[in-house]
């Protein structure tokens, strides 16, 4: 940089062209190195079923902090152990931003971040054959 401000100044004759290349050359083998390349074959979404995800609590709290989202199926499940499995990744989520939608009776999505997950529903329209009940 002072090379360059010298040769600005005309104290010093030396190509500016031959000394931005001298300078880009290890800035951009720097940058190539800094690049962060994503893990291959590793999913984004884990499903767990029944009494299997109370026995690994931690790792499941480990893929959410991972930001990974985790199907989650109690249905298997006493009530007793199920709920405090649905605390626990509730407090898990809760504390990395996310969250805990219930998808089906039993089954829940945990999410990382709350955007992740989107709400859809279907309006019914009174009197057509779409509706509930028909």
């Amino acid at each position: 940089m002072l090379e360059r401000l010298m040769a600005f100044l005309g104290l010093v004759d030396r190509d500016a062209d031959e000394e931005y290349d001298d300078d880009l050359q290890p800035d951009m083998e720097e940058r190539r190195e800094r690049v962060i390349k994503p893990a291959a074959g590793e999913a984004s979404l884990i499903i767990v079923r029944g009494a299997s995800g109370a026995e690994r609590k931690e790792e499941l709290a480990e893929s959410i902090r991972e930001g990974k989202m985790l199907l989650v199926d109690l249905r298997g499940m006493e009530k007793e152990p199920g709920q405090s499995l649905l605390d626990f990744l509730c407090g898990v989520a809760f504390a990395n931003r996310g969250a805990v939608t219930r998808v089906a009776g039993g089954i829940f999505v945990a999410a990382p971040r709350k955007t992740m997950i989107e709400e859809w529903e279907e309006e019914y329209v009174a009197g057509s054959d779409d509706s509930p009940g028909h």
